[in-house]
């Protein structure tokens, strides 16, 4: 018999299965599910990070010691605070990634429930998937999107479009879906891809009863979690540039591309994620850190009634996302005035976003003008048309 599922939601509160019915209450009164069971609980997908990377080594032990530093540049927190579950996908290393410290919580929270549950997996692996289909769940304010075996991701539905466009662009043409599958807890659909075929429920069904049993290829209650911080090991920055010296040094080719990962993506990424933290220290997790931001920037420009940097880092900002290959290396804000030094991939880029920015009623200057040749920096300089 499968092991039964207790759902964690954002709040702190618990949903399960008993009898035919689904329960929502503490984890204390989803004890009694567990009673002589293991059971397998479902964390809050927004707080768990699901990524894919290459490490060239079929060694375990030299992926468990590489894996923490090929994904530091997608970290709001040092590696050594998180914990790190992974699984050999399809040629690729499908990690799961959380706070230490969320998961401890959850699992003290658990013991002193009297729950001890088997293994601790997002939410969104328990969707339904199979291959050439995505599965969507909307569910009350959240949206829950599996895209792969181990893959997917959770956010609000206002984020949802922008979320799920980005993972469509980010998807191999060949590796796209033919068809999305949109389970519906209720409200409305959100705008979707045009080049997918949407599958809808014919009506609004209890989420809880479309979740099956997840695939515990990622189990975040692993035993990595449990000797990750106990070991006597000196500093987690030491381990892991000697595992990017060994991975070169066995493998005799680029391994270090591979345990530095996004440091030769392009750097308007690792900017914005900079930003990202800074501005937004409370979230756990980062799915597309240029989306999340200029959305929480917007949202906080509407509640303050515009202007002021909120105002002019969202209207610059966006501009830059469809940008690919867009660079920031340096970014100011002072008496009104935005200022960025930035190299943008061709030099018409540069003329096509003056006329962006210009027609969002902005000052712009731009030193020096768009004729420049391909890969020059230029110092783009931004404020509100009342700014000094």
């Amino acid at each position: 018999m499968d092991s039964p599922l207790i759902q964690l939601h954002p709040d702190g509160s618990a949903r399960w299965r008993a009898a035919g019915q689904t329960q929502r209450g503490t984890l204390a009164q989803a004890a009694a599910l567990a009673r002589a069971r293991r059971v397998i609980l479902l964390v809050p997908g927004e707080s768990v990070l699901l990524a894919r990377v290459r490490i060239p080594s079929r060694s375990s032990s030299e992926i468990q010691r590489a894996l923490p530093y090929a994904l530091e540049d997608w970290l709001l927190q040092a590696p050594e605070t998180q914990h790190f579950a992974w699984a050999r996908s399809d040629g690729d290393i499908a990690a799961a990634v959380v706070s230490a410290s969320l998961l401890q919580a959850w699992v003290a929270a658990c013991a002193e429930a009297g729950i001890e549950p088997e293994a601790i997996v997002p939410d969104v692996l328990a969707l339904p998937w199979q291959p050439g289909q995505w599965t969507l769940l909307l569910a009350g304010e959240r949206a829950l999107l599996r895209n792969g075996p181990l893959d997917g991701f959770a956010c609000t539905r206002a984020l949802l479009p922008t979320l799920l466009a980005a993972a469509w662009q980010r998807c191999a043409e060949a590796a796209r879906p033919r068809t999305l599958q949109v389970l519906r807890g209720d409200g409305e659909l959100p705008t979707l891809p045009a080049e997918l075929t949407v599958q809808e429920s014919t009506a609004a069904v209890d989420p809880l009863v479309l979740l099956q049993t997840p695939n515990l290829a990622l189990n975040l209650r692993s035993g990595r979690h449990a000797a990750r911080h106990t070991r006597n090991n000196g500093p987690w920055r030491w381990l892991a540039a000697a595992a990017a010296l060994a991975l070169v040094t066995a493998l005799a080719y680029s391994g270090t591309r591979y345990v530095i990962l996004g440091r030769e993506q392009a750097l308007l990424q690792q900017g914005v994620d900079t930003l990202f933290h800074r501005v937004l220290p409370a979230q756990q997790r980062i799915v597309d850190a240029r989306a999340q931001l200029a959305e929480a920037l917007l949202s906080a420009q509407r509640k303050v009634g515009g202007g002021g940097a909120l105002s002019l880092l969202a209207q610059t900002t966006l501009p830059l996302t469809n940008m690919p290959g867009a660079r920031v290396q340096r970014l100011d804000y002072a008496n009104g005035r935005l200022q960025l030094a930035l190299t943008l991939p061709r030099p018409a880029d540069y003329a096509a976003l003056r006329r962006q920015l210009d027609g969002q009623g902005l000052r712009v200057a731009l030193m020096p003008p768009p004729a420049q040749p391909a890969g020059a920096s230029a110092l783009l300089r931004v404020s509100s048309v009342g700014a000094p």
